[in-house]
Formats: structure tokens, sequence, C-alpha cells
């Protein structure tokens, strides 16, 4: 008994602990400045047709313009590209710029400039919050654009806790995706993972994803494989 008593208070303390943590509320938006850099290390294993291919680049965004309305304009470059297919590296051309806009909650306005930065892998490495704010525990779902003429991806988005990583307070968030209203025998895309977000800034500091049907520009074929981007600047 005595033990049973003791184990119901260890367990009762450490609810308490974290009812605080719990109830705790969070606002996620794109709080950034002209100017501001964000430099990123993309790796993507990629399954060819049975044989793995190594993907990887870095990846830099730099704000260079908050319009009045709020929205922000990122343009993106990548460099030091490489592809490993068994044995063989095959390094690529650096890729010219790319802007992206995006509204301040991380919906994805327009895309200009030849850098290959399609709809698909913009929504799935960028993060859309919701209205409010956010606690652990908390769901929303959004529908984003995957391209002109490309059939919409549901997203879900569920705040699973806060971590640091690195120097960063971030808040992990739990994400899934697919195409919506797809039919049976339809090609489909979907990815799920994790993104963890930076407190103060709303930009993404580390997220890894597992992908299924994703089509982007410069791919022969969908791709199936895993994602991981980490900020190193």
């Amino acid at each position: 008994m005595k033990r049973m008593i003791r184990s119901w208070m260890i367990v009762s303390v450490v609810a308490v602990s974290l009812c605080p943590v719990l109830a705790q509320e969070y606002t996620l938006k794109l709080n950034v400045s002209e100017g501001d850099t964000f430099k990123y290390k993309l790796t993507m294993d990629i399954d060819f047709g049975g044989q793995t291919v190594l993907f990887s680049a870095t990846t830099t965004s730099k704000v260079v313009k908050v319009e009045s309305n709020g929205n922000i304009v990122m343009e993106t470059t990548s460099e030091n590209a490489v592809v490993k297919f068994g044995d063989q590296e095959m390094p690529t051309p650096s890729s010219p710029p790319t802007k992206i806009t995006f509204k301040p909650n991380g919906e994805l306005v327009r895309i200009e400039g030849e850098g290959g930065n399609s709809s698909s892998m913009t929504s799935m490495t960028s993060a859309t919050f919701p209205d409010k704010p956010v606690k652990v525990g908390d769901k929303w779902e959004r529908e984003v654009s995957t391209g002109e003429g490309m059939p919409k991806l549901k997203v879900e988005y569920e705040v699973v806790g806060v971590e640091k990583v690195g120097e960063q307070e971030t808040l992990k968030l739990k994400t899934s995706a697919q195409t919506a209203n797809a039919k049976e025998g339809e090609n489909s895309t979907s990815y799920s993972g994790h993104f963890w977000v930076d407190l103060k800034t709303g930009m993404a500091v580390r997220l890894e994803m597992k992908i299924k049907g994703l089509q982007t520009e410069g791919a022969p074929m969908p791709i199936d494989g895993t994602l991981k981007m980490e900020l190193v600047k």
C-alpha cells in the first residue's frame, strides 16, 4: 500500500509540473526583417528504380523585401549540389535565384524565377501556421497548391512539444500530407515527418520527412525517399 501511495504521489507531482508546459500558448508567424539570411544543409535519399540516389546541397534564403501587407519575399539559391549514385559522385551547377513570397502565416503566395523551386517542394519545406495561438496537442490543417494545374495537398499539423535545437528554442510540429480528393488508382503525393520551428522567427530550424510520389521540376518521375534539412547559419 505504501508503495502504491508513493507511486501515485510521484505521478501527481510529474503531472502538476507538466501542466504549465502543456497550457503554454505560442503564436507562430514569420517574424523576419529585410536582410535576414538563413542557410540550410539539405539531403535527400531517393529511391530511383530500386537504387538509392543521394542528393545534397546548401540552400540559402535571404529576405529581400517585407511588403506593406506583411508578405515576405525571400530570394533562394542553391549551391554545392552533389548527386551520388553508387560510388559515383556528380556535382551539379548552382541554380539561379528564385524569389518566393509568403504570407506572415507561412502560406505560399507565388514563386518567381528559374531556380527549380517547385510549389510542392516549397510547401513541404515550410510550415503554414494557424491564425490563433497554439499549445501542445493542438491540430490544424491546410490545403496548399503544388503548382499550376496540379492537385492541391491536404496538410495536417500537430504541436508535439517544445525542444531546443542548438541555441534555438523550437516548437516541434508533426505533419502529414496527401493529395486532396485523390481517387483510387490515381498518382498521388504524400509525406510525413516533423518540423522544428524557431519560436522567434517562425523559420524552420530542422525538418525530417518521408516522401512518396513527390512531383518536382527536373525529376523524370515522382520521387520516393527521405528529406532532411537543418539550419547551419
